[in-house]
């Protein structure tokens, strides 16, 4: 048998999903780094993508960060009282990650205490990439709060799309105030909803404003047309009582992100569980956070 049609299949074997080759096999992946140079630019071989794996960490709330590749995104940081909770990342942690980082990002989908903090000016000097992507709410609803001008700040309203350093940035609505980000780099696609929800509020609406509610929901949800969706951030709230997965069971419905990671659940995790319980059948991946200082090794 031919000597390079043999170290093909070796190759495909050991970097699933990272290449284009006739007759595909569908194996585990590895680390591109594990792939010998002699190979990596083999004629009749094609390499998509060197980063294969995201890290996931729990911050709290609806705060997340996600480590990929040269990227650090940091989504929604609300740093609680230290009594209540230990966020997942401390504010020293995510310092190094976004000096060390070459391309650093931090979003903030919408002005709520929840999700924002002026806290998340400490970092702007940490590193020259550092770019923030703010809810233009941020600024109008904090009259008091200078608009920072400099070129790493991008003040953004929903229905935008913007690119820097590789990564893709599109915007939707809320069913709040604010927006939800989609946000597309190397390969992978990544949804943060912020306060976008099915807000099924049975004790204190109306029979009307509930299929207000519904209808919102779904009409904002049917803008966000992206195709595969790999990380989905998405609330599921306690406070919503019987009809805290409604909004979630909906989303899984109609995106089957490869990844549905619960959020806005404030100190009550054990709603992780139930959500994932009841959205056995969906058979997709959830990511239940049990515990402080959680996170998840994603593989796309």
């Amino acid at each position: 048998m031919n000597v390079c049609f043999i170290s093909c299949i070796w190759l495909t074997y050991r970097i699933w999903g990272t290449i284009d080759i006739a007759g595909r096999m569908s194996l585990k992946p590895v680390e591109y780094s594990d792939v010998p140079d002699k190979y990596k630019s083999q004629s009749g071989v094609r390499v998509v993508s060197a980063v294969r794996r995201a890290l996931v960490h729990y911050l709290f709330h609806s705060g997340f960060a996600v480590e990929y590749g040269d990227y650090f995104l940091l989504f929604d940081f609300y740093e609680p009282p230290h009594e209540v909770w230990k966020p997942g990342l401390s504010k020293e942690e995510i310092s190094d990650r976004i000096a060390k980082s070459k391309y650093p990002f931090v979003f903030v989908s919408h002005s709520h205490y929840d999700h924002y903090s002026p806290l998340i000016f400490d970092w702007k000097d940490y590193s020259p990439n550092l770019t923030y992507l703010i809810s233009d709410d941020v600024v109008s609803e904090n009259r008091d709060e200078p608009k920072l001008l400099d070129s790493k700040f991008i003040y953004i309203a929903p229905y935008e799309k913007i690119g820097k350093n590789g990564l893709v940035v599109s915007t939707f609505g809320s069913t709040d105030i604010g927006l939800s980000f989609l946000v597309e780099l190397d390969g992978l696609r990544i949804f943060h909803a912020g306060d976008l929800n099915w807000w099924h509020w049975a004790d204190e609406s109306t029979e009307e404003e509930l299929l207000s509610e519904e209808r919102k929901f779904k009409e904002e949800v049917s803008n966000i047309n992206c195709g595969r969706i790999d990380i989905m951030f998405f609330p599921v709230d306690p406070r919503l009582g019987d009809h805290y997965w409604l909004g979630g069971a909906y989303m899984l419905e109609v995106f089957r992100p490869r990844l549905f990671v619960p959020m806005h659940f404030g100190t009550d995790f054990s709603i992780t569980g139930k959500f994932a319980d009841r959205m056995k059948q969906a058979d997709i991946p959830i990511f239940e956070i049990t515990s402080e200082k959680q996170s998840y090794i994603f593989h796309r």
